[in-house]
């Protein structure tokens, strides 16, 4: 067996939880590769791939994991960590439950995003948010929204939100999106703050290509998993598909997607103000 770690340096500054990990898949005789930013761009043979540190983390490994088929075994030792299996202090238990085959896989649906003859990759989701300027405001005038070519909404508002299922639960839900079960076959279209009360979140077939452009006009940053990869002008647009591969977990075989979520929404409502 050979698995591959990737180490977020700033949530385990000290090393303490890559040595804990890396002794006890040396008790277990595990092979293991730590693999650095730089080598994410090489293809990868391994039967899991250790994600120590954030939901963060996770997300930036999206590409690498779905590209190489490497289901991802997420260890928290951030803050919330929703879609991690294990915590810190549960990095025995994960190595022994990959050794002896007591974890199951869990597929996620990924969004593959076209914009400027360039390829982006997103776990959560991909998002249009306005670009402040003193000609055109801060409200976008005109988002048209086409999904198989056929026009679905022309929107005015702060931006959109294309989610997948485990995005519903990230910035989709603060923005009033629903919470999807992870195993649908869908995505959601969510407005930021519509300047019309008929705009509404909108759950289409995630298998439907979906077309978005700008009318008027206004500017929009364009982000994949909160990330800035350009601006979208007047006469620019992106595509968004489902990526053909997905991503993989490994989680417990009593993993409850819907447990889950109410215990973690609890814990990030207790969570002491800053």
């Amino acid at each position: 067996m050979k698995v591959l770690i990737y180490v977020n340096k700033e949530k385990d500054k000290e090393g303490v939880w890559c040595k804990k990990l890396t002794q006890t898949l040396q008790n277990e005789d595990v092979n293991y590769v730590i693999v650095q930013d730089a080598d994410l761009i090489n293809d990868y043979t391994a039967d899991a791939l250790f994600s120590l540190g954030g939901d963060g983390t996770i997300l930036f490994l999206t590409e690498f994991a779905s590209r190489n088929q490497i289901p991802i075994i997420g260890i928290n030792i951030g803050k919330l960590g929703f879609l991690s299996e294990f915590e810190r202090n549960d990095i025995e238990d994960a190595v022994y439950a990959l050794k002896h085959g007591a974890l199951t896989i869990d597929k996620r649906a990924v969004i593959k995003l076209g914009f400027k003859d360039k390829t982006y990759f997103a776990l959560n989701d991909v998002f249009l948010h306005h670009v402040y300027t003193e000609l055109v405001g801060n409200m976008i005038n005109d988002i048209k929204i086409k999904i198989d070519n056929k026009d679905i909404s022309l929107l005015k508002g702060d931006g959109v939100i294309v989610s997948t299922p485990t995005g519903s639960t990230a910035y989709s839900l603060s923005a009033g999106g629903p919470i999807l079960s992870p195993e649908l076959d869908v995505f959601v279209l969510t407005p930021i703050a519509a300047h019309t009360l008929n705009q509404r979140p909108i759950v289409y077939n995630s298998e439907k290509l979906c077309e978005i452009s700008i009318v008027g006009p206004a500017r929009a940053g364009v982000f994949v998993d909160g990330k800035s990869v350009g601006v979208l002008s007047k006469g620019d647009f992106i595509n968004i598909t489902k990526n053909e591969k997905p991503v993989c977990f490994l989680r417990k075989n009593e993993y409850d997607f819907h447990k889950i979520l109410t215990k973690k929404l609890k814990s990030s409502c207790s969570e002491d103000p800053l």
